[in-house]
């Protein structure tokens, strides 16, 4: 597995790790533990996020971040890639 295969495997995961942890705050929204995990991963997901576009393009195309070209289509999307 590449170096960009393995961030976007790490972005697949913690965005499973928050929707899991919306759905207990969901249920539990005074647990203060709980609202801080997620928080912390919110934050790792938009840390590795961020990593992942300025290595090797946005994800979605609200994160393209080009203002005279429209980059979104230049390199292939990320569900593209070679397995």
């Amino acid at each position: 597995m590449n170096t960009e295969q393995e961030l976007f495997k790490n972005i697949q995961i913690l965005e499973f790790v928050l929707y899991d942890a919306g759905l207990y705050l969901d249920t539990h929204p005074t647990d203060q533990e709980a609202l801080c995990y997620y928080h912390n991963y919110r934050d790792m997901l938009a840390e590795a996020i961020d990593e992942y576009t300025r290595c090797y393009g946005p994800l979605t195309m609200d994160a393209v971040l080009s203002k005279n070209k429209w980059t979104w289509i230049e390199k292939p999307w990320p569900w593209e890639m070679e397995a």
